[in-house]
């Protein structure tokens, strides 16, 4: 193992506007420790460079070397969407494993969910959904406590649906680079479990004004006890800018996934090869 590794996070955002950010950490193997080396945002381009190309350049120049580039938006798009198939038989009769396990999940949620579930649990949309969403929705977040339930944005969904054409572009330039989905709010309610902060903490922390103080006990705490080390100055800026916040959660699950401390992918009875995962903490349970 290298002495040094470097992890990075992508907080992705529209290409027209400067939300983009990326967190680079750098893990130092034999004193077992992390550095947030640097925080780089409203990632814009200059002179004839569009906002692609600005933030390409960035990543590889960053990220060299670089093991592991956690991201925030999909990294896989519907499998409808990616389909070649000439005739459709439409997803009750469609034979593509992805959308045939989405078929029969769907089936079984339906068969155990209480009656006034039951009825919403019969469709799903393959053109806009992945399995990894309905896995997230069905299957993962009920067994978190219920002032946790996150709502689950579908890959092609109105909040999603440009993020993800967006990224779906720039994989094709990130040759060599090993990409994982993240989601940052998922991890941050996992992490803030294993940390002991109160509720309020994971359930108001994405809030304008009070969540700035809330980012800072929550990244205060993760400091501590996992033992990153972060400048005041960076601290501040993580607090203050939930999409840097976010960049820093993408990178440090990038490294958790590199270290094994990520919970695993289902077996492929229970999970299809083909579908993207979702990377988050490994819990106790």
């Amino acid at each position: 193992m290298r002495e040094t590794r470097r992890y990075l996070g992508l907080e992705l955002s529209g290409a027209k506007n400067q939300k983009t950010c990326v967190a680079t950490l750098e893990y130092y193997a034999k004193e077992k420790k992390i550095f947030l080396l640097d925080l780089y945002d409203k990632i814009s381009p200059i002179d004839d460079q569009s906002s692609d190309q600005a933030l390409l350049e960035l990543i590889q120049e960053v990220g060299d070397p670089m093991v592991c580039l956690g991201v925030n938006v999909p990294l896989q798009l519907p499998p409808c969407v990616t389909c070649t198939r000439k005739h459709c038989p439409m997803p009750s009769h469609c034979s593509v494993p992805t959308v045939k396990w989405m078929r029969e999940f769907m089936k079984k949620i339906g068969r155990t969910a209480p009656d006034r579930l039951s009825a919403r649990t019969k469709e799903f949309t393959p053109y806009t959904q992945r399995p990894i969403e309905l896995w997230m929705k069905y299957k993962l977040l009920p067994e978190l406590p219920v002032s946790l339930h996150l709502e689950v944005d579908e890959s092609l969904g109105g909040n999603k649906a440009p993020l993800s054409a967006r990224m779906n572009f720039l994989k094709r330039h990130l040759h060599g680079v090993s990409l994982i989905e993240v989601w940052p709010r998922l991890s941050v309610a996992l992490l803030g479990i294993e940390l002991g902060l109160p509720k309020r903490h994971l359930t108001q922390y994405r809030q304008l004004e009070e969540g700035v103080e809330l980012r800072e006990e929550f990244l205060l705490q993760l400091s501590q006890q996992r033992e990153i080390f972060i400048y005041d100055r960076d601290l501040r800026k993580l607090a203050q800018s939930l999409t840097a916040f976010d960049a820093f959660i993408c990178s440090y699950i990038a490294l958790l996934s590199d270290q094994n401390r990520c919970s695993k992918r289902p077996s492929l009875r229970e999970f299809p090869t083909q579908a993207g995962w979702i990377y988050y903490p490994e819990t106790e349970s």
